[in-house]
């Protein structure tokens, strides 16, 4: 798995219209895979399953699931649907075992809940207060062709300083005011704020749609982010 941090900008043009697939200028600190051949601009609704949650904070599990598909609406990219274990779909469509599924399975999914792809993964750490904790394991998987869209794997830990100063980052450009007299340490002092800050970074890993009438795509500021399946098998050991 390689890790992708610091400035970068990724600029794949979508073929016919007025628009970009941009890479964000700045990106969080994180473990992840972005498949570098994968055309997002054709990928308009993603599944989102309800997350496995290994830790002793179960309710954790539809806070995050709902803050992880607000997340992703926000970015604009594709519609996202939240499959919750109690639907009818999770049962008729074995959900519990995705990532055992086969091609044709796969493909049963995505004509039954109408979706180009698939989203699951697990919380396997957190804490709350007063040490704030987060890991998790996430992969989207596209229902077309079985490939792999976008995979990450991360802990967030409020103690550390690297991390610390990306919650300063995100309270400066995301929060601003009205916090006082916390401030960013409302980060440190709120599990809801701390979520967010999270789900805010795990989506910041996946590109950007943005409009422009004339949009040029330059050697300089494509970058190749290509992936041999074997070292990234830490994704495929539990999904």
């Amino acid at each position: 798995m390689k890790r992708k941090t610091g400035f970068l900008l990724i600029v794949l043009a979508m073929s016919g219209a007025g628009c970009q697939i941009l890479q964000p200028v700045e990106m969080p600190s994180c473990h992840y895979y972005l498949n570098d051949s994968a055309d997002f601009a054709t990928v308009g609704k993603v599944a989102l399953l309800e997350l496995d949650n290994s830790t002793t904070f179960q309710d954790q599990t539809q806070i995050l699931t709902q803050s992880l598909a607000d997340g992703l609406g926000k970015k604009h990219l594709f519609s996202v649907r939240v499959i919750w274990r109690e639907d009818s779909a999770w049962g008729m469509l074995n959900l519990d075992s995705i990532h055992e599924q086969t091609n044709q399975q796969l493909a049963e999914i995505r004509e039954k809940l109408g979706v180009d792809a698939v989203l699951f993964g697990a919380i396997n750490r957190y804490s709350s207060y007063p040490h704030f904790l987060a890991g998790l394991h996430l992969k989207m998987v596209d229902l077309r062709n079985a490939k792999i869209l976008w995979a990450m794997e991360e802990v967030w830990d409020s103690t550390d300083k690297a991390t610390e100063q990306r919650m300063k980052r995100f309270f400066a450009s995301e929060m601003r005011s009205g916090y006082e007299p916390l401030n960013w340490q409302v980060l440190e002092n709120s599990p809801r704020y701390f979520d967010k800050f999270v789900i805010y970074e795990v989506t910041q890993t996946l590109p950007e749609l943005q409009t422009c009438q004339n949009p040029s795509v330059s050697s300089e500021n494509v970058l190749n982010f290509s992936l041999n399946p074997k070292k990234w098998f830490s994704f495929q050991r539990n999904y």
